[in-house]
């Protein structure tokens, strides 16, 4: 292989297979240079664990930069990590820890220091500041020797949100301006949402699917996807009939809804419908009004939650039957009052998937 070849992946994985806690099994992916790919799933972090040189798979094959990686020892790996803990140091500054790794110049630390608004508290320890400026001095260390590839292993955990936001715009702006590749591990898909160019969701070791944040969240292709990937309301039914790939489903208590059909699924088969909580429609009115497959349902809650409400609503499937429902309101927008109100959704804004047995 030629490592200058622009049309190879940075990273690749082919057939992977690892022991341990989190095994992979038989995972292929890749990361092209300049991307950054996020992956969600017990077993992210062995992804990275993998490329990083710490865990070795039992079989399987892995390429970074146009060369067989096994090969490479972790030190040689041209390779930046910032992990969940960040490790900082009490008895380095932060430029310390910018010049953490050998051959890092006083000017290569305050140059990356100044892209990452740090080289005013430069000379202070990083446990004196706040959480997203040590979590940007993490960034600094792994940064400032300008690896190829910047490995993060689940670092937004328990961190504020506006700091989430600040650094996602950040990396991304460094991986378009100097082509820096990018594999995260990532805890929740909000933690993924907004950074990641692609998304990989991992079950039982596999890649189960592999795309934009959008293709993931709109269109899961399991009932596992759909939950990793964002909010979710779930009804238990029998499907009825299908036409071309919609499919009529009935509830527990009798009530019939409609859905798209994700995989291969037969009359008569037990399946779950799955609605996202902002696809629901809601109208102070009678199901029979409000159209073909509404159900009454009753306003149980409603919380504020800054740019949106979350209501609770409790469904009537009939036949005595109810379900609890999450509903995604603007924070603006009028809410029905008790007394006549229904909910319904377009059948293909919901999914229906096979129910597997307990």
């Amino acid at each position: 292989m030629n490592a200058n070849d622009v049309t190879l992946p940075f990273v690749a994985l082919a057939q992977i297979t690892t022991g341990g806690d989190a095994p992979l099994r038989g995972l292929s992916l890749s990361v092209q240079r300049g991307e950054i790919v996020s992956l969600l799933g017990d077993e992210a972090a062995s992804v990275v664990a993998v490329v990083a040189g710490f865990q070795r798979p039992q079989s399987g094959e892995l390429i970074l930069n146009g060369r067989f990686g096994m090969d490479i020892k972790p030190s040689q790996r041209r390779i930046g990590m910032v992990s969940r803990r960040l490790d900082l140091f009490a008895h380095l500054s932060v430029r310390g820890h910018a010049r953490f790794a050998p051959g890092v110049t006083r000017d290569m630390a305050d140059t990356i220091l100044a892209r990452l608004d740090l080289l005013a508290v430069a000379d202070r320890a990083p446990l004196s500041l706040s959480g997203e400026q040590q979590l940007r001095v993490a960034l600094a260390r792994a940064l400032a020797r300008k690896p190829d590839l910047l490995l993060l292993d689940d670092p937004f955990a328990g961190a504020a949100p506006s700091a989430i936001d600040a650094i996602k715009t950040w990396l991304r702006r460094e991986a378009a301006q100097s082509g820096l590749s990018v594999l995260h591990s990532a805890g929740d898909a909000s933690d993924a949402f907004g950074l990641a160019d692609r998304i990989g969701v991992i079950e039982n070791g596999q890649l189960r699917q592999y795309g934009t944040a959008q293709e993931l969240y709109e269109r899961p292709e399991s009932l596992f996807v759909a939950r990793q990937t964002g909010p979710l309301n779930q009804l238990h039914g029998t499907i009825v009939s299908q036409e071309d790939d919609i499919a009529a489903v009935r509830l527990a208590g009798g009530a019939i809804v409609e859905g798209r059909v994700i995989g291969s699924l037969r009359n008569g088969e037990a399946c779950t419908l799955a609605i996202r909580p902002e696809r629901i429609a809601i109208a102070a009115m009678k199901p029979v009004d409000l159209g073909e497959g509404a159900l009454a349902a009753q306003l149980c809650e409603a919380v504020f939650v800054g740019d949106h409400m979350r209501l609770a609503l409790t469904a009537d499937l009939r036949g005595g039957e109810t379900a609890e429902l999450v509903v995604i309101r603007p924070s603006g927008a009028t809410l029905p009052r008790n007394g006549g109100i229904s909910l319904a959704w377009q059948a293909h804004h919901a999914h229906v998937f096979a129910r597997k047995a307990p």
